[in-house]
């Protein structure tokens, strides 16, 4: 009562405050008389903190007399007493002070690690727990009364249930001494949380930003990046400092896929980007941050941490994969909207569906997708669905996917179709339509500008596969000339005809455009990174980049260089770009080229 829906901290000090003995003035003296006369019985001092440690809120000064009764067992006495503390959070690093030494204290440091960490009002996150450590243990315990609380919020603002198993949790992946904990007990609320072994747990809230959020300024955001390449810090550190300060702003899609180029390796990037997905505000333009993921296994490995339903594409998702177990609940309803897409946009948007049973037949489903699988509940609990979803700009039904997002994603969409950032990834088209953009990048202003020559000045609007063919020549494409040249032009002309009609439009050419952007966010990016390093001298990160001097640069040695300076952005595609003259290296008067999207030039 008088508690916010997404106050957690406010929620946690209130059940402590109810739930835990505060032992007044007469109670704690023959308290502090006791301890001290257990100074030196080892096992009895073990006892009574650990009966202490479950049931007592404490406040700093009583943790200080018991340290200074009893010096020799004062490490015990603060990593044990910790969840004790009743305060704010800084009480519990002011502590520390109580260490004896500087050893000491790193190691009652590490012992409260999890604690320390732990991150309340952004509870999102992986959790590895050792339960035998009261630090972990009330670390393990705040997460059950979160998930507990946060499911009374869900039942209050009659929100569907988006969980694994159907049953209202906010925990996924839990693992109990390496083994499922579903195998134990049919849901984590029934389960007695023991004081042994190890829990493993992604917790995913359901708390949402505000519509009224704004996220950090980007100058703002960008010297925060800047204090991490420059910290010298581990990964890992750099993650935990953010975790802590999540709490406090938002970010935009764009600032995210910012930052996700500072990080080195795939767990790295997903911990970071973990932390921060619940505090998107414009999670309709997240398609700028999935196209950073190009290795699905990467993509399926964040959707299985944050669910299906919080981590479904749904104001952008076509290119989108699938492989959805028909066991889980949230596979279930993520199939249940596609399926309810495709009927609502076009029956034909989901491409190649296959139901493949739990004895292993495929179904290929010759007749389509029955229309009652657009009710969860009427979904079969067996074998898997698998296929992608495609979908036309004119076929596209915005309404209905900003309705999706509010009833299954929780979130609302305020903003106009032509407000969205429409995106396209390098890695969802054909390499042939790559190859292809490649081309007119280096020839045209814009994409508008090749479909004008393909179709005539006064042409009528599309264009057939005969007129891509002639269209080939009047743009003097030379790409894929070969005995397989008409087999790869149609394979591009059936990419951009998303709506399967046999002509492509305006707007189905424009996909192109996506793509286009895509290209150009990504060296403005990469020049962005050189600017920071070098200032604006390009000559310098030129010769920082070709160390052995020849004058040019091969994919390899690119790579491994832009790697080494701590730029993990999508290098390939930056390469790709620069080397207009498609012969496998990149010589000064190409890497010139950035010189126009260095930070000044684009002011």
């Amino acid at each position: 009562k008088g508690i916010a829906d997404d106050d957690f901290s406010g929620f946690l000090e209130k059940y402590m405050e109810l739930m835990r003995f505060h032992p007044g003035w007469k109670k704690v003296v023959p308290l502090f008389a006791k301890w001290k006369d257990l100074n030196g019985r080892v096992t009895e001092q073990y006892v009574f903190l650990n009966a202490l440690a479950k049931d007592f809120n404490l406040p700093l000064p009583y943790i200080e007399q018991m340290c200074r009764s009893s010096v020799e067992f004062s490490n015990e006495t603060l990593c044990k007493l910790s969840p004790c503390i009743f305060g704010t959070p800084a009480s519990r690093f002011i502590s520390l002070l109580n260490a004896p030494s500087v050893s000491e204290h790193i190691w009652i440091h590490r012992q409260m690690t999890s604690l320390l960490d732990f991150n309340a009002q952004n509870p999102t996150g992986r959790y590895r727990l050792d339960l035998g450590l009261c630090t972990d243990y009330h670390v393990a315990e705040q997460l059950l009364l979160l998930d507990r609380w946060e499911a009374v919020v869900d039942a209050r603002r009659e929100r569907y249930d988006v969980s694994v198993r159907g049953d209202g949790s906010h925990m996924r992946n839990e693992l109990f001494m390496g083994r499922p904990l579903h195998l134990l007990v049919p849901t984590v609320s029934e389960w007695t949380l023991p004081e042994f072994a190890e829990f493993e747990v992604d917790y995913v809230s359901n708390q949402r930003p505000p519509n009224d959020a704004e996220p950090l300024s980007n100058d703002l955001w960008e010297m925060v990046l800047m204090e991490i390449h420059d910290s010298g810090c581990r990964p890992q550190d750099v993650i935990v400092v953010l975790r802590s300060i999540s709490h406090n702003f938002y970010l935009s899609s764009l600032q995210i896929r910012m930052m996700l180029g500072y990080f080195r390796t795939a767990e790295q990037r997903a911990e970071a980007f973990v932390t921060f997905y619940m505090r998107v505000t414009d999670l309709h333009n997240g398609k700028l941050f999935r196209v950073r993921f190009r290795d699905q296994g990467e993509m399926l490995h964040l959707t299985d941490r944050l669910g299906y339903a919080a981590f479904f594409p749904f104001v952008q998702p076509e290119n989108s994969q699938f492989n959805l177990d028909l066991t889980k609940n949230d596979h279930r309803l993520c199939a249940s909207i596609y399926v309810r897409l495709a009927f609502k946009e076009k029956s034909n948007n989901l491409r190649e569906p296959v139901w493949i049973h739990s004895d292993g037949t495929r179904d290929l489903l010759p007749l389509g997708v029955p229309r009652s699988w657009d009710t969860p509940s009427k979904i079969p609990r067996d074998g898997f669905f698998k296929g992608s979803y495609a979908c036309a700009p004119e076929d596209r039904q915005f309404a209905f996917r900003r309705e999706l997002a509010a009833t299954y994603g929780f979130y609302n969409i305020t903003v106009d179709e032509h407000e969205v950032e429409w995106w396209t990834g390098l890695t969802e088209p054909p390499q042939d339509v790559i190859e292809f953009l490649e081309f007119l990048i280096s020839r045209v202003s814009h994409v508008d500008e090749a479909f004008t020559i393909i179709d005539g000045e006064n042409g009528n609007g599309v264009i057939t596969l005969r007129e891509f063919e002639d269209g080939f020549a009047k743009l003097k494409c030379h790409k894929f000339k070969g005995k397989d040249e008409m087999q790869r032009i149609g394979i591009l002309f059936r990419y951009m005809d998303m709506g399967g009609e046999g002509t492509v439009s305006l707007k189905e050419w424009q996909l192109l455009d996506q793509l286009w952007k895509e290209f150009e966010l990504s060296i403005r990016e990469f020049a962005h990174f050189l600017s920071l390093c070098f200032g604006a001298d390009i000559e310098e990160a030129w010769q920082e980049l070709d160390r052995d001097n020849s004058g040019s640069i091969c994919k390899a040695e690119f790579e491994q260089a832009v790697s080494n300076m701590g730029y993990f952005g999508p290098s390939e595609a930056v390469f790709a770009l620069l080397d207009t003259t498609d012969n496998g290296t990149i010589e000064f008067e190409e890497f010139e080229v950035l010189r126009k999207f260095m930070p000044g030039e684009l002011d």
